[in-house]
């Protein structure tokens, strides 16, 4: 994307200032400075558009490291979570590359690491990683610093796969957003709608 080119959602300008044009829900959960924030809403409330927004200013703030995406299953990243998230790391940004195999992850090059932190951190490797998670035992055996969570409510994200996530992010105490249309009362309901205190746009 050409300076002061703009889709709508991203604007960068001609001083390679990024801005976006959140609607209020979104500019509420951005806002928030809770651990787990809960994006709800339905067809084109913009959910996904915003992940890689919020990803993208918590890696700023945790710094080198590793991070998460993470969707019910491979078919629903490539169809919608996926290209959101290269459109702003690689068009947008310029971060570094998206590898497809063995793993599928993202890579921080040294120009992305300067971008982000004003250094290039060399002696740190910083990758985001994408799992699904209708195999919990997938998502093991990674310590992460945040987390994306793209379409959790469906019922092939499973509770312990949600579990496993947050093992993943115990030792850094990393922050979880979840971004879902409420497709069924399952432990999404339990955890968060029903718990005292949460978040939930």
């Amino acid at each position: 994307m050409t300076p002061s080119q703009n889709d709508g959602f991203y604007e960068l300008t001609a001083d390679g200032v990024l801005r976006y044009r959140f609607h209020p829900g979104q500019w509420q959960a951005w806002q928030s400075e809770r651990r787990h924030v809960v994006v709800l809403a339905g067809t084109q409330g913009g959910k996904t558009t915003f992940g890689p927004s919020w990803l993208h200013r918590e890696i700023q703030t945790a710094g080198p490291g590793d991070y998460l995406v993470i969707t019910p299953s491979f078919a629903l990243l490539d169809k919608k979570a996926l290209p959101e998230f290269r459109k702003l790391f690689e068009d947008y940004l310029g971060l570094g590359r998206y590898v497809g195999s063995p793993s599928r992850r993202f890579e921080i090059s040294e120009i992305g690491q300067r971008r982000l932190w004003g250094h290039s951190g060399r002696a740190y490797k910083t990758t985001i990683w994408f799992g699904y998670a209708t195999d919990p035992d997938s998502l093991e055996s990674s310590t992460a610093k945040a987390a994306w969570l793209d379409e959790a409510g469906q019922p092939s994200f499973k509770a312990e796969s949600f579990e496993a996530i947050m093992r993943r992010l115990a030792i850094h105490r990393g922050r979880v957003l979840i971004t879902t249309t409420p497709y069924y009362w399952g432990w999404l309901k339990a955890q968060f709608w029903d718990a005292p205190g949460m978040t939930l746009i």
